[in-house]
């Protein structure tokens, strides 16, 4: 054996390491100080100058230091309203702040900012908190430019609108302080930069109208996709129209020269190129990307092809943290500005990240370019002759995206595309490869496997996404993002679901050894979690729903317990939309049981290539004879990182069974996610897999979370119901409202109660409005209920007429209200503290009351989840009207479809 051959079966053996090419370390702040970085530039005297979202603008000597640990930090200005933006031009530190482009002067040199001066402001605020400013890239003219977000509002809460003056713009500020509308149609622009040439480029976060996170070539006059924005042109304001939020916009869309896959980025940040001539590796002139929820720095190779830009993306550097902002040392040294503000980045979460070139070049893929049927590929080092690179070492997939009004897309139309031919150049440093039917108006997924280089290192990143807008001979086909039939609207997201890890989370819970409180990777040893500290008083929710950002989710973990049970629901599900986030720090290990018996497996896999069920997202195995099962290995690798959050997706499909008991279909897993990756598809489990409930298969059973191996931490746990429970023998069902007035309704006390698009609306001080009909006792009642942020209601059974607080029994309507008892609650006598229900969301109530022997039993279910059995034995009330309560001023309950029958 050869000495290259060894070297290269080493290296396939071993994948390479980012660590040996591009080393990270961390600058110290002082102690107390916590840098969300917004923005970073140098002074002419080579000291780094750092803005945050907090206000401030620090000032770093020894940032270039060989030790982190020399840096010095000097706080310049404090006070200042989020700082996004930094730029230092002829000495001077210019600062964008939400409402204002600003000067900042030391005067008195002392060291500190004494002289605060406006240069520009000619932007509308609404006082939203997601309305962001970012910048501040120059063009050779000495212009500035910033993006401007827009807010969010309802239906969803990241649903954008535009209600100042310019939202959804980026704008340039000549020097003289003149600000000009540039582009429109720009959702959450939270990167701004140029290329080599000057050239401006901006990203955006995928959201409504942006199907994934895209790097947009920013020209005057074009519009970017984001119909909000055009409020503000003169074509809407003279019409008087607004902008539809669900409706797409005649405007032409300019196309992304590229759009990053979702496994790669979900928020994307800051743009860079690399101006260092060779001291930061092979890379230069081309742009880095900060990635901000999975915590690295993505690499952009863009040409032009029909006079447009458009090109591939691929993987840099990951476990930076919450990268936001990049910033090029003169030395070659790239500076990562961090903060998560709350919304789950990868550890750390604010700060400042250096990453530095070893001087040991990667196995790279340098280059990629668009040729006739397919791409050429230039290699930082010449492929090993050993290597006969070929069709099969190399794999493509096509896919496009939706562009509608919901949040983000899936990827659509995925194809396989035959790899027909791999050339390689006789210097063996670029490959051609020749793809079978390779389209415009698509992204082009491409995959090398066992490339090595000649001195047997290892192919570090193996895949590129390259944005298809135009073919070599610039044929234009369509948008790579195609209008579609948009999905049905709907008041949230959430409708249909109940979300179980909001308020008292362990109310719907049952296990020991739990906890209630964030955490994040212990970074003294990886192979545990640890909890975090708590957020700063500045964190302070505006809201009192803790569905509007930032207001980190509450998290349920089993760090500090010696043995943990594990966590199973109180609620039983059958066909459902299970979603849960998890964490797991390295080597860790847990799993979720669907139903209590059919188990998904979550797992760092670390490096593994070859998948089996217990890696992230498998589906586990069946022991028992009866039910043979091998279980099913994810098609993809699931786990990104320890210490991340990941969301699992579940469809799930419960057994079904005749009305002997037999069952006559298995379950199935209809589709397995996890960050919107498909892992499992149409997989059938015949019976419980290991680990699964003892006992014979039912129709609705609990979840059951599971800790198996090390700390383990869930939130954001939801599930949306699918299989209705078909208990309706035919008897009628009265409706006590007809969807137009109040015919039939009495209001008591000074209420508020008015039909608004078909439903009952109360509003206004604490009243109820009692339905004149019947006087039940056995009966059921149902109802289609919306509760408002902060609201508090009751939908009243058995209740006697009259003023004042009615007597009767009360299923609870309360979803943030500061009252603990939550909506599922039978008031008074059987409670629920856990927060099942957003607010400004309708969901199914579904009561049943009726007398047995051994007292009055009622039911109450919420989007048809038993949520509350109970037996009152002392038979309080004995018949009585159905009635609905409104809480207090500032309240606002909605109900629609209420009806009720005699049992």
């Amino acid at each position: 054996m050869n000495t290259t051959t060894l070297l290269t079966l080493c290296a396939l053996a071993q994948a390479p390491s980012e660590d040996a090419y591009y080393a990270v370390d961390y600058l110290e702040p002082p102690p107390g100080a916590r840098l969300e970085v917004g923005g970073l530039d140098f002074l002419p005297d080579g000291r780094l100058v750092v803005s945050t979202r907090r206000g401030e603008v620090w000032i770093v000597e020894n940032a270039l230091a060989q030790d982190p640990k020399d840096a010095r930090f000097h706080l310049f200005a404090e006070g200042l309203q989020e700082g996004l933006g930094l730029a230092v031009v002829d000495g001077t530190i210019h600062v964008l702040q939400r409402a204002e482009l600003s000067a900042l002067s030391d005067r008195d040199g002392d060291g500190t900012a004494d002289v605060i001066e406006t240069l520009a402001n000619d932007w509308g605020v609404s006082g939203h908190y997601h309305e962001f400013a970012f910048g501040l890239p120059r063009d050779a003219a000495g212009n500035f430019y910033i993006t401007l977000n827009v807010s969010f509002g309802d239906p969803q809460w990241w649903h954008g609108r535009s209600v100042a003056p310019y939202r959804g713009w980026a704008m340039k500020i000549a020097r003289d302080g003149t600000v000009t509308p540039f582009a429109s149609g720009l959702r959450s622009p939270c990167g701004l930069g140029t290329n080599a040439a000057g050239d401006l480029f901006y990203t955006d976060n995928q959201g409504d109208w942006v199907p994934a996170c895209p790097i947009h070539h920013l020209r005057e006059g074009r519009f970017y996709g984001h119909p909000a924005s055009l409020n503000w042109t003169a074509a809407y304001e003279e019409s008087g129209q607004t902008a539809s939020d669900t409706l797409p916009p005649a405007n032409e869309r300019a196309d992304a020269a590229v759009w990053i896959p979702y496994d790669w980025s979900r928020s994307a940040g800051a743009l860079t190129f690399d101006p260092s001539a060779g001291q930061f590796g092979p890379f230069a002139n081309q742009m880095f990307v900060a990635e901000l929820t999975n915590g690295m720095v993505l690499r952009a190779m863009l040409e032009r092809v029909g006079g447009e830009y458009q090109g591939a993306v691929i993987p840099f550097r990951e476990h930076v943290g919450s990268a936001t902002r990049l910033c090029f040392a003169s030395d070659g040294t790239l500076f990562t500005g961090l903060t998560d503000r709350g919304w789950g980045g990868q550890p750390p979460g604010d700060g400042i990240a250096r990453i530095r070139w070893t001087g040991v070049t990667p196995m790279e893929m340098k280059n990629v370019r668009l040729v006739e049927r397919g791409f050429e590929v230039e290699f930082t080092k010449p492929v090993a002759q050993s290597i006969a690179l070929g069709a099969t070492n190399v794999t493509a997939q096509q896919y496009d995206y939706d562009y509608w009004w919901e949040y983000g897309s899936p990827t659509r139309h995925v194809t396989e595309r035959k790899v027909t031919a791999v050339d390689v150049s006789s210097d063996r440093t670029k490959a051609t490869v020749r793809i079978d039917g390779l389209a415009s108006g698509m992204v082009l997924r491409l995959r090398f496997d066992g490339v090595v280089a000649e001195d047997g290192s290892a192919l570090l990143h193996g895949e590129f996404a390259y944005t298809v807008n135009r073919l070599a001979d610039g044929t234009r086909a369509a948008h790579v993002a195609k209008l579609v039939e948009p999905p049905r609207a709907r008041e949230r997201w959430e409708e249909g679901a109940l979300t179980l890890a909001r308020a008292d989370v362990l109310d719907v819970w049952k296990g020991t050894g739990w906890q209630m409180a964030p955490v994040e990777l212990d970074p003294s040893d990886g192979h545990k979690l640890q909890l975090s500290p708590p957020p700063a008083p500045t964190e302070t929710p505006t809201s009192t729903d803790p569905d509007h950002k930032p207001v980190p989710p509450p998290v349920i973990s089993n760090i500090g317990a010696s043995q943990p049970t594990d966590l199973v629901s109180k609620l039983a599900f059958g066909d459902a939309d299970l979603f849960v986030d998890f964490m797991l720090p390295k080597d860790g290990r847990g799993g979720v049981f669907v139903m209590d018996r059919y188990e998904v497996s979550l797992r760092d896999n670390g490096n593994a290539t070859e998948l089996t069920i217990a890696d992230c997202g498998g589906i586990g195995a069946s022991d028992d004879p009866a039910h043979p099962f091998a279980g099913s290995a994810p098609m993809f690798r699931g786990f990104r990182s320890p210490g991340e959050w990941h969301g699992l997706d579940i469809r799930f499909q419960a057994p079904r069974f005749d009305s002997t008991g037999k069952k006559i279909a298995d379950a199935r897993f209809a589709r397995v996610m996890i960050d919107d990756v498909l892992l499992q598809e149409n997989v059938e489990v015949p019976g419980p897999t290991r680990g699964g409930a003892a006992g014979p298969e039912v129709a609705f059973a609990p979840l059951r979370l599971v800790g198996t191996s090390g700390n383990v931490a869930f939130r954001n746990i939801s599930a949306r119901p699918r299989h209705v429970r078909v208990d309706d023998d035919g008897r009628p069902w009265t409706r006590l409202f007809n969807g137009e007035n109040l015919e039939g309704w009495q209001i008591t006390d000074s209420g508020q109660w008015k039909v608004e698009d078909g439903a009952i609306v109360g509003r206004g001080p604490r009243s109820h409005l009692f339905s004149l009909r019947g006087d039940f006792k056995d009966h059921e009642v149902r109802a289609r209920v919306k509760i408002a942020d902060g609201g508090n209601s009751g939908l009243y059974f058995r209740t006697a007429f009259g003023p004042g607080w009615p007597d009767g029994y009360e299923a609870q309507v309360n979803s943030t209200h500061e009252d603990p008892v939550k909506t599922g609650s039978l008031y008074g006598l059987a409670l629920v503290k856990a927060r099942l229900v957003p607010p400004d969301t309708w969901f199914t109530y579904h009561v049943t009351c009726r007398d047995h022997a051994d007292g009055v039993h009622i039911t109450i279910r919420i989007n048809d989840i038993l949520v509350t059995e109970y037996v009152d034995a002392e038979r309080k009330h004995a018949s009585g009207h159905v009635a609905l309560q409104q809480h207090h001023d500032g309240s606002v309950v909605s109900y629609r479809d209420v009806e009720v029958r005699e049992l």
